[in-house]
């Protein structure tokens, strides 16, 4: 394969400025990275966060980015098990491989963290990008690359939660907060195809609609009337068994008032705050388990790949968009207008 000299990319030169459409040089992947062209990258809010300032390692000039499906399209000079032109999915945390979380399945909480693509690397607004080989898992033929960006985010963060953390089963009863969102909607696929009775919270009738689409049995907004009070009636007054917090406190007392006694809260989300006051009476009077969680596991990755594949779980996903349209797409992130998620096509 004969390689450009230059791609298009989106540049960010400084933080709430605009995404600035340019020709770049390709970048060269590193001895034990990848340079992947990049088919599809998902828009998320993480990628507004990072735009406007609010993660502390991110620097400009930077491309954004961290949801990216595409093309094995050059090897680093260490780099085995791959070839060009495999079809893969990246995770998106830059994990050091080496201690004793990572060697243990868990370099979601890696001791020697390094980062983020799509902020310690350059991410996937772009037609070519670089990744670390040990991030990539193959992609079958079957799944589109719009829909294989998503996997490791909107799809694997849910995955994760419920199985590693909430470990939810078969028959019990889930919460899920903010339900609409782009992780939401694949959370109510992924706890049914786990035999999960799923609650979907979410303000506003376009947000419920979906959430009942796509698999929910009950939708409530929290706007319109108590969700732990659904939550009860539901349950025959014993309350959920497990909460998937995609909100944070604004939704935090209800959703404990809904948990039943053993329950399990898993927080992933918490963009209405970061403080909330606990009972701590409470907790331990319930033998209430409150957990957090984060991403995905490259392992875990290929479970998603694979229920995706058989049809279990069906990404949510809005395709037809270019690098140029990038800040319409952040216009409708923003405005919470997207059901699932956008995805750029470079």
């Amino acid at each position: 394969m004969t390689l450009p000299s230059k791609m298009r990319a989106l540049v960010l030169h400084e933080f709430e400025g605009p995404l600035v459409l340019e020709e770049v040089p390709v970048p060269v992947p590193g001895p034990h990275d990848v340079l992947l062209r990049v088919r599809a990258c998902a828009v998320d809010q993480f990628d507004l966060t990072i735009r406007a300032g609010k993660r502390a390692n991110a620097t400009v000039p930077l491309v954004l980015g961290h949801e990216i499906a595409g093309e094995v399209a050059a090897l680093g000079s260490s780099v085995d098990g791959w070839q060009v032109g495999d079809r893969v999915v990246s995770t998106l945390y830059l994990t050091c491989g080496r201690c004793r979380k990572c060697l243990g399945g868990r370099e979601t909480i890696c001791e020697d963290f390094q980062g983020y693509v799509g902020i310690e690397t350059p991410g996937g607004y772009a037609e070519y990008t670089t990744v670390p080989a040990v991030n990539l898992v193959l992609l079958p033929d079957s799944i589109g690359f719009p829909e294989g960006s998503v996997l490791a985010n909107a799809v694997g963060t849910p995955y994760h939660a419920f199985t590693e953390r909430m470990r939810l089963g078969p028959s019990q009863h889930v919460i899920i907060t903010g339900a609409g969102g782009g992780v939401g909607i694949h959370a109510i696929q992924v706890a049914r195809a786990m035999g999960a009775f799923v609650m979907a919270v979410d303000l506003g009738q376009q947000k419920l609609e979906a959430a009942l689409r796509y698999g929910a049995h009950v939708a409530v907004d929290p706007g319109e009337q108590e969700f732990s009070e659904v939550a009860l009636e539901w349950t025959g007054g014993l309350g959920v068994d497990g909460v998937l917090e995609l909100v944070g406190p604004s939704t935090m007392p209800q959703s404990l008032k809904a948990l039943a006694k053993g329950g399990r809260m898993v927080i992933v989300g918490s963009h209405t705050g970061r403080e909330f006051p606990l009972d701590t009476l409470t907790i331990y009077a319930n033998e209430w388990e409150i957990l957090g969680s984060r991403n995905v596991s490259k392992s875990e990755l290929r479970d998603v790949v694979a229920l995706t594949a058989d049809g279990r779980v069906s990404p949510v996903v809005v395709t037809g968009y270019g690098l140029e349209d990038a800040e319409e797409l952040h216009r409708q992130v923003a405005a919470r207008e997207v059901i699932g998620r956008a995805v750029i096509e470079p």
